[in-house]
């Protein structure tokens, strides 16, 4: 009973913690101008409350702690549910820029990530090597990655990593939501968007829900999608690991599936999910809308807990190596933007290479927010194709399989090694890009 009533406490910290620091975004001059999500300024007016150590809070804390872990599956299922995918070539088409310029972030802060670890930090600060991926967790994947990736962290005998991910992430939002707007006005200004385009229309939220008047229970109706949809996926991934300890055996001391975190296999269960309801039309029964409620609720939950309980001995140890790996990534990332925007996409390139940028650095919604501040109006496709971009990258780069392995990975194979299969793997996508772009 005891646990419950710190469960409950916790949530409702959480949910406190959230509304004053919406609250004070909203009302306080500066931080309305910033725009930092009511989530981040809530997670860290936790932090400063956790710094006070009341004996009272611990146990709450300690259970504030497990909400990144236990949320990011439910934000995780709801990335594709509600959202009706098209004719795969059709959408193929107007992802591929995106899918491109994605690949070649992530990939490229694998690259800088391993090099900045394995020339600088290693020789100059004894860093683990296992800090190399982190630029792509904290970037690509988030709070939330970083979060489903905290037990492989410790598995593997680095749990500080956990803290510089968290750290990376909250730079990542900070450039997102500071930066990112302020580059995207630069950029209206000096090459304003033209007209509209014949038939831009955002496709991307699905079909229109049906008039749910005759049904009850609509919000536990979602929820109950949502709870079947990562049961599915626990289903699996336990299935995934008796098929190994079956197939290699119980002498081995450790298994590759033990490092594969849930949410990444969720993600695939939701895509099925979502598939399969709309085979039979039965997605017209779900609300794409509220499923982004749903999932902004989890993603909150997310970052307050994750900033609230950031290690401070940790972030005062490892300054250095987060600041190194930050800026490398953002300056990897701004490259990619400048470089290969121009090329791969339209006039105006730049409202369509924000939304890259966005996700790449922050999250997926700051980069929908960076396209909707260079192109307000939705005169060009951008909005749309980004949108579309995600059932090609998210299952494979923004917190997907490859960010779930890269840990093990880089444990098994050696910083080394990775660094040059990483390398291979980005010339690869950049020499695809560049023939893409030659061919207009």
């Amino acid at each position: 009973m005891q646990e419950i009533t710190f469960i409950i406490q916790a949530l409702g910290l959480a949910v406190v913690l959230t509304g004053v620091g919406e609250l004070f975004g909203a009302r306080l001059p500066l931080l309305r101008k910033v725009a930092l999500p009511g989530a981040v300024l809530g997670g860290l007016l936790g932090l400063g409350l956790s710094a006070v150590e009341l004996p009272a809070t611990k146990d709450v804390f300690n259970v504030l702690g497990e909400f990144p872990v236990l949320f990011i599956n439910v934000v995780f299922a709801c990335l594709l549910l509600g959202k009706r995918v098209d004719g795969f070539s059709k959408v193929w088409q107007r992802a591929r820029p995106h899918v491109i310029i994605g690949h070649v972030t992530a990939w490229g802060q694998y690259v800088v990530g391993l090099a900045l670890v394995l020339f600088i930090l290693m020789p100059f600060t004894g860093i683990n090597e296992l800090a190399g991926p982190t630029i792509a967790i904290g970037f690509q994947g988030g709070h939330g990655t970083a979060a489903g990736l905290a037990a492989n962290f410790q598995a593997l005998d680095f749990p500080e990593g956990k803290t510089i991910a968290y750290a990376i992430a909250t730079l990542g939002i900070v450039f997102g939501t500071i930066g990112g707007p302020l580059l995207a006005n630069l950029l209206s200004r000096r090459h304003p968007v033209d007209p509209p385009e014949a038939g831009t229309s955002d496709a991307s939220e699905g079909p229109e829900p049906e008039n749910f008047s005759v049904l009850t229970g609509k919000l536990t109706m979602h929820l109950a999608l949502i709870a079947v949809v990562i049961a599915l996926a626990w289903l699996l991934l336990q299935s995934f690991q008796w098929f190994e300890k079956a197939l290699r055996g119980g002498d081995a001391t450790t298994y590759f599936t033990q490092y594969i975190p849930l949410f990444s296999v969720v993600l695939i269960s939701g895509f099925a999910a979502q598939l399969i309801l709309q085979s039979f039309d039965g997605d017209r029964f779900f609300d794409r809308q509220l499923f982004n409620t749903i999932s902004s609720f989890g993603l909150d939950m997310v970052i307050v807990g994750a900033l609230a309980t950031l290690s401070l001995s940790v972030m005062k140890e490892y300054w250095v190596a987060i600041t190194v790996l930050a800026l490398g990534g953002l300056l990897w990332n701004l490259a990619v933007f400048f470089l290969l925007g121009p090329r791969l996409f339209p006039k105006p390139w730049y409202p369509y290479a924000l939304g890259d940028l966005g996700g790449g650095t922050a999250t997926t919604a700051s980069g929908l927010l960076l396209i909707r501040v260079a192109d307000p109006d939705q005169r060009t496709h951008a909005r749309q194709s980004y949108s579309e971009k995600q059932p090609f990258y998210e299952p494979i780069m923004g917190g997907g399989l490859v960010t779930a392995m890269a840990l093990p990975l880089v444990a098994i194979l050696g910083a080394w090694s990775c660094l040059l299969i990483t390398a291979v793997i980005l010339s690869l996508w950049i020499a695809y890009g560049l023939i893409r772009a030659s061919k207009g």
